[in-house]
């Protein structure tokens, strides 16, 4: 979402209706401004100003030049200014002042917004100093030779029709470079238009943002940096004798905000005072004709020809966008926001009254960006989440001082997260924000990967039984939640199914919490070890220092140097970001981004590539093992599940920044068919073995850790990413590995419990299980 301004608070009438609204204030608000630590001697304050729109920073600062040099405790603003204290006197505690937010999104509408939402991206481009012309028109020119026109949209060709950048250049000198001809031969072939192909040009169109100038004449439709226009004939004649002209207003705009004047040969559209059209028309309209209205967040403009032509513009000498270059320039734009993104958690109930935690990102106004970084700060800035009475939510950010603040001198906060204490992590925390020489980052990343590289030289790997250890009492079972399917099939096997816990040999259930002395249960001492992905890539670290197997990991909160040298060693590198307490997992190719998401609670990077089957795609391999009280490890053989998340690619590549698709299951027998088919017959078997080694060589090398109890069971999901090789072809690589849940799986499955109890018994099946690290 975009949040523009503030919203009104209801008015305070008398002492005792103001006291009963703050009492509701503190009520919704009380545990937030406690997270917050923010004093509780000036609640009242804050509410003060909420309910009033108070935004009095501006009678007590001004702006100044910021104290750059060397010597200086202050880091480097983000603006050109320095916000100083222009009156009297701060002491700690005595004030709050609101400071607005220029710009709220979530992650998934940040492009858009930039795109749709009135004067946002010039406000960008500004802050970041990062500017294109997009000059021109998005039309091609018609040549059979290699030209400027024709590089601009080979990535374009080769991402939408699927193919080398050297084929789309092919394609495109073949038509002319005409983009959806050159698209269309790719998908057919260069056959005979059929209707279906037709349909699939309506469709390349479409997705070229309705240019119809790619094979040559006049644009009926098109756009420019402020508005989209459209032409269409109004009683299907021959020509279009109306101009749709549409401007995006941004969400909560109405048609108080819009001024729209029509002349003979002349437009003027402002949106709350901005300007947005003003010029001279091709040729005259129909004044009495011409209509505008506005409806969800869209100022459609209607202008009726005097005389039905098609026109190349709408106003004289305009510029025109090419939809695929913006959406480039609106990329490099975001990259270079996470300098200046915060973000915070907030906790949102949804319409089947679940509740879901949800990240919003922002950027504070010049006051709030004016406010510098030090090691010794002397205000606090904090985001703060306004409910109004009528329900409606308000994003700030809260500033108080919490040391004396002198006339002259400059606010600084500390732009590090309160949870950074490392001095060296600080730094490389704040290499995101300001910009400063790697060399120090490439140290710390080199000397890290030597001590893994040690560690792998001396890590030892335990022994795994060789022998069945069956449990002596393995009849009675309590499986949490179990299905009535689950219960029948445990009683066929021979099992005897307790109704609670104190009745039952063997327990089975997702509560970490309560042991059982007497009882065998599926919380084997690794369970704490790949109870998270941070813990797991710790404690690879820590045993295992580096290995083939592995894909590179780094725990976030104590290895930010370390990630930030390993990504600028492999520039091409990108990264999966997760947390246990993250509602989706983020992939990005942007060190920068990956750091400012420890803000918000992300902890661990996985290094991520694309499958070695398809450059689109992350291919996981899970299997499934079973670790014994004795140590004899046992592997799901039945099945190998394969699961796909669809990466978005932009010019043959990753996007930059994305969040990660929900899997979607693979059927294991086209998988293997793929597999085959790309790289031999002998590259299932290979993939097997690859994985099977794996396994076992990650329980023997964390068993020298976190040994068995004599007593207790494993059950994990052990999930492989199939990587690149040069030299197999391909390579499965140890992404994850977790316990696997009682709800999610056993209490389910009628097949896997009873034979997962068998080979506890000592029976277990060799179709099912096969013994793993002989």
């Amino acid at each position: 979402m975009a949040v523009c301004g503030n919203s009104e608070a209801p008015s305070v009438d008398d002492a005792s209706s103001y006291m009963l609204q703050y009492g509701r204030f503190e009520a919704v608000h009380k545990p937030q401004l406690e997270a917050l630590g923010f004093p509780a001697h000036l609640w009242q304050a804050l509410y003060k100003k909420l309910s009033t729109d108070t935004f009095d920073i501006g009678d007590y600062v001004a702006f100044g030049k910021p104290d750059n040099s060397e010597s200086s405790s202050v880091a480097k603003g983000l603006t050109e200014h320095s916000l100083c204290l222009s009156v009297g006197q701060l002491e700690a505690g005595s004030n709050v002042f609101l400071v607005d937010h220029a710009w709220t999104t979530s992650i998934d509408q940040i492009i858009e917004n930039l795109d749709r939402v009135p004067g946002l991206l010039e406000r960008m481009e500004r802050l970041t100093d990062t500017y294109d012309s997009l000059a021109g028109s998005a039309g091609m020119a018609s040549t059979g030779s290699l030209n400027p026109e024709i590089e601009a949209n080979v990535s374009t060709v080769a991402s939408m029709a699927g193919v080398s950048e050297e084929r789309a250049r092919e394609l495109l000198v073949s038509a002319n470079g005409c983009l959806i001809d050159a698209i269309m031969a790719a998908e057919d072939g260069g056959k005979e238009a059929t209707p279906g192909q037709n349909t699939l040009q309506e469709q390349i169109i479409q997705q070229l943002g309705g240019n119809e100038e790619l094979g040559g004449g006049k644009s009926l439709q098109w756009r420019t940096r402020r508005y989209d226009c459209a032409q269409y004939a109004l009683d299907g004649g021959d020509q279009p004798d109306v101009m749709e002209v549409s401007v995006p207003l941004g969400p909560g705009s109405s048609a108080h905000d819009v001024k729209c004047t029509f002349g003979p040969k002349h437009l003027t559209v402002s949106v709350r005072g901005n300007c947005v059209v003003d010029g001279e028309l091709p040729a005259e309209v129909k004044v009495d004709e011409c209509t505008w209205a506005v409806e969800g967040g869209m100022l459609t403009v209607t202008l009726v020809k005097r005389v039905a032509d098609t026109w190349s513009e709408l106003i004289l000498g305009e510029k025109h966008t090419n939809p695929f270059e913006l959406r480039k320039h609106l990329t490099r734009v975001s990259g270079e926001l996470w300098r200046f993104f915060q973000g915070y958690d907030f906790m949102v109930q949804g319409a089947d009254q679940s509740v879901v935690k949800q990240t919003n990102w922002y950027i504070q106004d010049e006051v709030g960006l004016s406010v510098a970084h030090s090691n010794d700060p002397n205000v606090c800035c904090l985001p703060f989440l306004y409910l109004g009475a009528q329900g409606q939510m308000s994003p700030f950010s809260i500033l108080w001082p919490i040391k004396q603040i002198s006339s002259g001198d400059a606010l600084t906060r500390d732009f590090c997260p309160s949870w950074l204490k490392d001095p060296r992590q600080r730094q490389g925390y704040l290499q995101a924000i300001f910009p400063a020489p790697t060399q120090p980052l490439l140290d710390a990343y080199l000397e890290f990967t030597k001590e893994l590289e040690q560690t792998a030289a001396r890590a030892t790997r335990a022994n795994l039984s060789t022998t069945p250890a069956p449990i002596a009492q393995a009849k009675r079972v309590f499986v949490c939640e179990a299905t009535p399917q689950v219960k029948e099939a445990l009683a066929t096997a021979g099992f005897e199914v307790a109704a609670t816990i104190e009745e039952a040999d063997i327990v089975l259930n997702d509560n970490t919490a309560s042991t059982y002395a007497d009882k065998v249960t599926n919380q084997h001492p690794l369970n704490s070890v790949f109870s998270s992905t941070d813990k797991t890539v710790l404690a690879l670290q820590s045993v295992a220092g580096t290995q083939d197997w592995q894909s590179p990991g780094f725990h976030l909160p104590t290895q930010l140097c370390e990630f930030i040298g390993a990504a600028l060693m492999d520039g091409n590198s990108w990264w999966k970001l997760s947390s246990s307490q993250a509602s989706y997992n983020v992939v990005t190719s942007s060190w920068a981004a990956a750091v400012r998401h420890t803000d918000v609670g992300y902890t661990c990077a996985l290094k991520c590539m694309p499958s070695a089957l398809a450059p689109d795609q992350i291919h996981l391999i899970e299997r499934l093992v079973l670790l014994t009280p004795s140590n004899r490890l046992y592997i799901w053989c039945q099945d190998m599940w394969v699961y796909s998340h669809r990466i978005q690619l932009r010019d043959n590549k990753p996007k930059p920044y994305q969040t990660l698709a929900p899997a979607v299951e693979v059927a294991e027998a086209l998988f293997m068919e793929q597999l085959r088919a790309k790289f031999g017959d002998k590259a299932a078997s290979s993939l097997a073995t690859s994985v099977d080694s794996t396994i076992a060589d990650t329980v023997r090398l964390l068993l020298g850790i976190d040994s068995s109890d004599g007593k207790d069971f494993g059950l994990f999901s052990f999930q492989f990413a199939l990587g690149k090789s040069i030299e197999h072809g391909f390579a499965p690589l140890l992404h994850s590995v977790s316990p696997v849940p009682v709800r999610d799986r056993l209490a389910s499955s009628s097949r896997l419990t009873p034979a997962l109890l068998s080979a506890l018994a000592g029976s277990p099946d060799a179709e099912i299980w096969k013994q793993a690290g002989v």
